[in-house]
């Protein structure tokens, strides 16, 4: 029988194919030549300029991207899922080992790292996984997920000083685990992915803290994933699947509103803007991943759910609207990893 951990092994490369675009994310940038440090194979497409840094992973390395192009901010090939906190001011990532890995947090130019977790073990049972972490609003803990103690990921806390580390929300092991956590920015409400649908679909649902309940707030038949708050969390981006395609949806917090934002049929992890005016997200139009930039479609106010609407999941397929918001590259060649995804800070 093949053991949970030695799955989560090859958790990474599968969810590339299992949750987004069947696409390659591991080659090196530049068509197998290694990235300069100056940026010469990842500079930013003629004329295509954002506000802010990007954080992203390429060539199994972190790096961030501003106007004045890419600068590498890892040197082991085994970094991944790079977060900005809150402040700008550093970032959490995980460094991925044979059979472990651990979370990570550096200055914001990739200084004084430190490690949080201490996961390894020359018993290889006794090995333990930490994936996607995300920051508490207020910049004082992470959350990220493991399997420590249980088959299935579930999402587990700690503090900046690798102590007060545990448990922090879980649900019933062996139905899928959890995935994608993130906390609303007023620190009131998480999303999360959860596979406990029909069909075993990964759908995003929202818990309120601290004690819940969860909330579906997708339906969509083939699943959706890489939920992302709004800056004022009164919206959610997240990626659809649709027959073998994936796109960029937005709705507002509470599941309505739910609107598509591309429609290539090759895009994923979606991140706001600092200000909430656009959508950053990895597109493979081109063949390999690559940042491409959208405007936030504008909302109205939430809708007011009714007493036999509120348990259940808002309507996921609406009419499409007359026109999509303008999309363009941002960047060329950097073949991105999208399964570390992107994170947007000022």
């Amino acid at each position: 029988m093949t053991s949970r951990r030695s799955l989560l092994a090859n958790a990474l490369p599968l969810a590339a194919a299992a949750c987004g675009p069947s696409l390659s994310t591991s080659a090196p940038a530049g068509g197998g030549r290694e990235p300069s440090d100056s940026g010469s194979t990842v500079q930013p497409a003629a004329g295509k300029t954002a506000a802010g840094r990007l954080l992203y992973v390429s060539d199994a390395d972190v790096w961030t991207w501003e106007r004045s192009g890419a600068q590498r901010l890892t040197r082991d090939r085994v970094s991944r899922q790079p977060v900005w906190s809150p402040d700008g001011k550093q970032l959490a990532h995980v460094k991925i080992h044979v059979n472990s890995s651990e979370l990570w947090v550096t200055d914001a130019g990739g200084a004084n790292a430190r490690v949080l977790t201490d996961n390894f073990s020359t018993v290889i049972t006794r090995n333990n996984w930490a994936f996607r972490p995300a920051w508490w609003p207020d910049g004082s803990r992470l959350l990220y997920l493991s399997e420590e103690k249980t088959s299935d990921l579930m999402i587990w806390q700690v503090g900046l000083d690798g102590k007060n580390r545990r448990q922090f929300l879980a649900v019933p092991d062996f139905e899928g685990g959890l995935d994608m956590p993130s906390v609303s920015p007023d620190g009131k409400r998480l999303l999360a992915v959860s596979y406990r649908t029909a069909g075993s679909r990964s759908q995003v649902f929202a818990y309120t803290l601290p004690s819940g309940p969860w909330r579906q707030l997708t339906e969509h038949p083939d699943g959706a994933y890489d939920p992302a708050w709004s800056p004022d969390g009164s919206r959610v981006a997240y990626t659809t699947r649709r027959r073998g395609r994936n796109d960029i949806w937005t709705m507002q917090a509470d599941g309505s509103q739910d609107q598509p934002l591309t429609d290539s049929g090759s895009c994923r992890a979606p991140c706001w803007s600092p200000n909430g005016q656009q959508i950053a997200y990895l597109s493979a139009e081109g063949g390999a991943f690559d940042i491409w930039l959208a405007a936030a479609p504008l909302a109205g106010p939430p809708a007011t759910p009714t007493r036999a609407a509120a348990a259940t999941p808002a309507a996921t397929a609406p009419a499409a609207p007359a026109k999509l918001p303008q999309s363009r590259a941002l960047t060329k060649g950097l073949n991105i990893d999208a399964v570390s995804g992107l994170s947007w800070t000022r």
